[in-house]
């Protein structure tokens, strides 16, 4: 659904009870609350430990994924959310032409 945005959700865990949090994390389903899907997990090295890319359809139901399904996952110590948003950099499309990140088509026209 294009008309959703993504979010970045930054987990420590406990250290005692990794193993548990990330059995969980990885038994999520892919819509556990309506308007959201969870993309994927990954393991973060530093001061966060898991993130979770999500798609929303608004940050309301961003937060009510984190409020009902994260916050209560065994072995979770905090979470925070990022919202993110496409950068607006130039990039090249596949004829050498300027495009919009945010406007790359999937199948440039030849000109």
């Amino acid at each position: 659904n294009n008309g959703m945005s993504k979010y970045l959700v930054l987990l420590k865990l406990n250290p005692g009870k990794i193993v548990d949090t990330l059995g969980e994390i990885r038994n999520l389903p892919e819509t556990p609350v309506p308007g959201v899907d969870v993309c994927y997990a990954m393991n973060i090295f530093g001061v966060w430990d898991v993130g979770l890319w999500i798609k929303a359809e608004n940050s309301g139901q961003a937060l009510e994924f984190v409020q009902k399904k994260v916050k209560d996952m065994t072995g979770i110590t905090e979470v925070y959310t990022i919202p993110t948003f496409p950068h607006g950099n130039t990039i090249k499309n596949g004829n050498d032409q300027q495009a919009k990140s945010s406007e790359v088509p999937k199948h440039p026209l030849k000109a």
